[in-house]
């Protein structure tokens, strides 16, 4: 009878505690967003091979949010090479994350760092 007790009891705790688990469930909208914003700026803004005309090495500094379009609105681009932060605008111009039907977003601070491969 113990070993029975002592058996259902076991039993008992160990479900109770996989049942608690909380259920991953699906992504929030933001994380989702933040994903397509990272994979459209791996797509768009890339090294400007095509751009022979100016020398296109160095860093450039962009603060942006997105809005309720899903579009990329520029706050502050710095950058010592002037054609090189114009193709980087012209870049970010192109990004399209879909709606943000809240239109929060937290202001975005990136470093694009542009060095020809040896």
């Amino acid at each position: 009878m113990k070993t029975t007790f002592t058996a259902l009891a076991l039993a008992l705790a160990t479900t109770g505690a996989i049942a608690a688990t909380p259920f991953p469930g699906a992504p929030s909208p933001t994380t989702s967003m933040e994903r397509e914003l990272d994979r459209q700026l791996d797509k768009f803004v890339t090294y400007p091979l095509l751009e022979r005309t100016h020398l296109m090495d160095g860093e450039v500094l962009v603060s942006f949010v997105i809005d309720t379009e899903g579009r990329v609105k520029v706050i502050s681009a710095n950058s010592e090479n002037t054609a090189l932060c114009e193709y980087v605008l012209r870049m970010l111009a192109k990004v399209d994350i879909g709606d943000n039907p809240d239109g929060l977003w937290k202001t975005t601070h990136v470093r694009f760092s542009f060095h020809p491969e040896a």
